[in-house]
């Protein structure tokens, strides 16, 4: 009798932890799910061209930006030769591309950027602000799928200038004069 209550408790352990397991593998198949199509991203030079210039690799202090696991100048003073901003990761897949920039400063914020190539160029999409960099392409790409975009000039890219908006002006044509001939003309 308690060989059996042995063996019976047994199972239950063994069959606990295989549903833990095939909850975990869910897990992870979900995050390959989503990291399917897409490559992941450690350095700037893994990122396409046209999302390496919006980012400003190459512009030094002002602007610039520093690659993965390299110093930044994560304070409010300028100067010291290191630029502000520096890549935590990127994600490609085709025509779009999603990468983390931690900003420093007092305001110490993470931009994920989303970017669609259109063309031959590559343009900025969305933007949200979090406050930790991500880990993993999964946790990159459930970032910008599930914050709400940020306010309107929040992420500000170096590289990226778009062209003044020109307002249109409508200014009302002038119209002919009307005339009524009189009955007796």
């Amino acid at each position: 009798m308690q060989f059996a209550s042995i063996v019976v408790a047994a199972g239950i352990g063994l069959g606990c932890c295989a549903l833990a397991d095939a909850g975990s593998r869910s897990g992870e198949a979900r995050a390959d799910r989503i990291e399917a199509d897409w490559t992941e991203a450690q350095s700037l030079r893994e990122l396409p061209a046209g999302v390496q210039a919006l980012l400003g690799v190459g512009l030094g202090e002002e602007g610039g930006i520093a690659d993965r696991g390299t110093s930044f100048n994560s304070g409010d003073v300028l100067g010291g030769g290191l630029p502000q901003r520096r890549f935590a990761l990127g994600a490609v897949n085709g025509d779009t591309a999603v990468v983390a920039v931690e900003q420093g400063g007092r305001g110490y914020q993470v931009q994920t950027m989303e970017f669609r190539q259109v063309g031959a160029t590559w343009e900025p999409v969305r933007c949200t602000v979090g406050i930790e960099p991500p880990r993993r392409s999964a946790e990159l790409l459930e970032n910008i799928a599930a914050r709400r975009p940020a306010a309107p000039g929040t992420c500000k890219l170096p590289g990226f200038h778009p062209e003044p908006a020109t307002a249109t002006v409508s200014v009302p044509q002038p119209q002919p004069p009307r005339f009524r001939l009189r009955p007796e003309a």
